[in-house]
């Protein structure tokens, strides 16, 4: 997927995550709908994958960022029914970095994600659902050997969304959750040009609890 080819579903997500409250509160409301605030916490794998462009000295695929585990909060706003917008939102994540197998550096990358998902009804319970959207991946403290190297700081994707909820009560709930992100970093010289590009692309797993409000 390229990111060009997404400018319009960032902006009808962005558009719908910010004028849909105010358009469907009312209408929810009526309805004898529950709140439309949902809360997860969760913990999450961040599984990021081996690939870069190839450059001097640096061939194809040989540059990695090492997976973490760490929480993460979420909050969810129901425009309908069936439609939410979900913003996904993390404390810095810290990576080493490998290339070829030898440790370079470090970095830390602050990376929400606003997904715009789709909830199923017939199931119970149980109500699965997909999401689509972007993510900003912010880089911060990065230190690649030895200062030589730097990262573009501010990185755009997007990212696509399948995972369920299972209600307990009227109120809280159980969440598995899986995300694929495609993401590319610049790995810039000490002057500030551009290298290659790094793709981290990374599968996000995660698993935790809700409160509906």
């Amino acid at each position: 997927m390229k990111f060009s080819t997404k400018k319009t579903l960032v902006a009808a997500i962005a558009l719908t995550a910010v004028a849909g409250p105010f358009a469907a509160s009312s209408a929810l409301a009526d309805d004898g709908e529950p709140s439309p605030w949902l809360v997860r916490v969760r913990m999450l794998q961040v599984m990021t994958q081996q690939g870069n462009d190839a450059a001097t000295g640096v061939p194809a695929d040989s540059i990695k960022l090492a997976n973490r585990t760490q929480p993460e909060i979420d909050v969810s706003y129901f425009i309908t029914h069936n439609i939410s917008a979900e913003l996904v939102a993390s404390y810095p994540l810290s990576h080493q970095v490998q290339s070829s197998g030898k440790y370079i550096g470090g970095l830390q990358e602050l990376p929400p994600i606003l997904n715009l998902q789709y909830h199923f009804d017939g199931m119970g319970n149980f109500v699965p659902y997909v999401g689509a959207g972007v993510m900003y991946m912010r880089t911060m403290n990065v230190s690649l050997q030895g200062g030589a190297l730097g990262l573009q700081q501010n990185n755009w994707g997007e990212d696509v969304q399948l995972g369920a909820d299972y209600k307990l009560d009227s109120h809280w709930l159980l969440n598995a959750d899986i995300k694929k992100t495609w993401v590319n970093v610049g790995l810039d010289n000490s002057t500030g040009g551009t290298i290659l590009q790094l793709h981290p692309d990374p599968y996000i797993l995660g698993v935790g609890v809700g409160y509906r409000f």
